[in-house]
């Protein structure tokens, strides 16, 4: 090979080269990119559950609210329910503070 022909491999390589490092420039800042829009979706489903967590609670009251309210043995029984629980873990929560 001539001296003409390692040029154009060199050149070849070079371009060939600088297109790599160019790929692997924009593969790192998709990989950023995404990186942050999954940092801020886990910040939205977070909220979400908290939210959830909230709603869940005030259903499980508005439930021992209408229990109670309630006339029928039905709503009796599920109001004694909700009372043992409550108390159960009112029991559980003083036994670990006198640990």
């Amino acid at each position: 090979m001539g001296d003409e022909e390692y040029k154009k491999q060199l050149e070849r390589l070079s371009f060939n080269a600088e297109r790599l490092a160019s790929f692997c420039k924009s593969l790192i800042d998709k990989n950023a990119e995404m990186a942050k829009e999954i940092e801020n979706l886990n910040i939205e489903l977070n909220k979400k559950k908290e939210k959830l967590t909230e709603i869940e609670k005030k259903y499980n009251d508005l439930k021992l609210a209408q229990a109670f309210s309630s006339p029928s043995m039905e709503g009796n029984k599920e109001a004694k329910q909700k009372i043992n629980k409550i108390i159960r873990e009112i029991d559980s929560c003083i036994t670990l503070l006198k640990k």
